[in-house]
């Protein structure tokens, strides 16, 4: 019986096409949707990181990824000496700091 009712059931001509059709029509708004939802803030907030490291200058009060807060006492390239406090004064790679305090 049940061999029957799959053979009745049957697929139409041109199924697939459509098939796929109606999954891409689907997929291309959720794509969108992740595109300006995840991709192009994250986009915006690492040229927004880019341009802070340029900017960098003598004296800036920055906050490392360690969590290491100083005053930027010398730019050499890539390499800043930061004084972070009594007479201590570090060397790190401009990659790694975090943020720029006002």
């Amino acid at each position: 019986m049940l061999p029957e009712l799959a053979y009745a059931q049957g697929t139409q001509p041109g199924g697939a096409a459509g098939g796929l059709l109606s999954t891409l029509l689907l997929f291309l708004p959720l794509m969108a949707i992740f595109y300006f939802l995840i991709f192009r803030p994250q986009q915006k907030q690492r040229k927004e990181f880019q341009q802070m490291l340029a900017n960098l200058k003598k004296g800036d009060r920055i906050v490392t990824r360690g969590g290491i807060v100083g005053v930027i006492d010398k730019i050499d390239g890539q390499i800043l000496r930061i004084e972070a406090g009594d007479g201590l004064k570090l060397r790190i790679q401009r990659e790694y700091v975090d943020k720029v305090l006002k």
